[in-house]
């Protein structure tokens, strides 16, 4: 089931969840886990665009997290060869327990991040938010300014009483308390991990052909993308990217991919308008072998 580098022999804590669906998962926390199954699974985000996933596909989930897109797999697939790669060792065991749970695909996860090139870097690593842990953490006032209206929107759909309560606040209030509730989700530790290249994956493992890329890295697309050398990109049939960076970066990666054949398409986030999922698919698209 998995042939991935060992993890860290400390436990990561972590809870069990009850998914809507009714599948019990391991989860590092409650909130991060139910907005990942909303997207994946009553969203089903992944296949739109013009997307298409099929029995006997080849599967690259870069970003893989605790794994909800894997077991979202599960539910559509009975066969197909799946890559999953999440380098924090905390998610990794979360994302190992799940796969052990409830898996029938053939599944080899790699406790190993993907960049531009092969070794290890700093990664931002937040318990409390594990969705959010990167290798480029945006600490600007414009990043803090967008958390706290996220956290404002929250307040107004908390259950009575507290929602009424805190609207009768004054507005200094309410936002001194989601600037508390902000840095409280955003506690922070530093860890190193490893880090190998998208082709540098495909030659090791022998991959001729990638039905569809995933990459959800939180800003590291770029870098992920680079890692993949030019004769290698035939390769790929379908991507779906979450991009960061607002307009400008969708601009970009949409002209990279059409340069490489593809046709795009583009979701934005009504939630945070600097995210939006980039699709790609290849219009000659011929049957898998």
């Amino acid at each position: 089931m998995s042939d991935s580098v060992a993890v860290s022999p400390r436990q990561a804590a972590h809870c069990s969840v009850r998914l809507p669906n009714g599948m019990a998962v391991d989860s590092l926390g409650v909130d991060d886990t139910l907005m990942v199954y909303r997207d994946i699974f009553e969203d089903d985000c992944y296949r739109r665009g013009g997307v298409a996933i099929h029995d006997g596909d080849c599967i690259l989930d870069v970003g893989a997290n605790t794994g909800l897109f894997i077991l979202y797999l599960n539910s559509i697939l009975a066969d197909a060869r799946v890559y999953a790669f999440e380098p924090l060792p905390a998610t990794f065991q979360v994302l190992s327990r799940n796969i052990e749970r409830h898996n029938h695909l053939t599944v080899s996860l790699f406790n190993v991040g993907l960049s531009q090139s092969a070794g290890r870097a700093a990664f931002t690593y937040y318990p409390r938010m594990s969705n959010a842990s990167t290798m480029f953490p945006d600490e600007s006032s414009r990043a803090a300014l967008m958390g706290r209206d996220y956290i404002l929107q929250r307040f107004r759909t908390l259950p009575r009483p507290w929602a009424a309560l805190l609207s009768l606040c004054p507005s200094w209030i309410r936002v001194a308390l989601a600037e508390r509730v902000r840095k409280y989700y955003l506690k922070k530790h530093k860890v190193t991990c490893g880090l190998t290249t998208l082709s540098g994956v495909l030659r090791k493992h022998g991959i001729c052909r990638v039905d569809l890329l995933k990459v959800d890295a939180e800003q590291s697309e770029q870098s992920i993308l680079a890692g993949l050398d030019d004769e290698d990109w035939p390769k790929i049939r379908q991507v779906v990217i979450e991009v960061h960076g607002g307009d400008e970066a969708i601009r970009d990666m949409r002209r990279s991919l059409h340069r490489r054949g593809f046709q795009t398409a583009v979701e934005s986030n009504p939630t945070f308008p600097s995210l939006s999922l980039l699709y790609g698919v290849r219009p000659d698209d011929s049957p898998r072998n």
